[in-house]
């Protein structure tokens, strides 16, 4: 990687931990590390949000409505709402981020 490359991605590092979407991720991460249980209580919900992700990906019939339903309990918690929020929205950022930095970049992916 030539130098030039690397401050410019550096320079983009510290773009995205200044920008507002991640200053409101990381407070409301930094709340969410006071309450221990609620935070594994979260951690267990991503983790299980993500296998549904792939598993639906992958085979098309998951259902998500019963996933949400059986955390209702949880979801309706005010800070695990604003963390679960604050996440999807700096996710967001960095894929429209990936997407412009690849946007133009041909890999030749065709045979995929």
């Amino acid at each position: 990687m030539t130098d030039a490359v690397k401050a410019k991605a550096e320079e983009l590092k510290y773009a995205i931990l200044n920008s507002e979407e991640y200053k409101n991720f990381d407070m409301y991460r930094k709340k969410l590390l006071e309450h221990p249980e609620l935070r594994e209580q979260v951690n267990n919900f991503r983790a299980m949000n993500v296998r549904l992700q792939i598993e639906k990906a992958s085979s098309g019939n998951v259902d998500m409505q019963r996933f949400a339903s059986d955390n209702v309990d949880l979801l309706n918690n005010s800070l695990v709402r604003d963390f679960l929020n604050a996440e999807l929205i700096l996710c967001r950022m960095m894929q429209k981020i990936n997407s412009i930095l690849v946007s133009e970049i041909d890999l030749e992916l065709d045979f995929l």
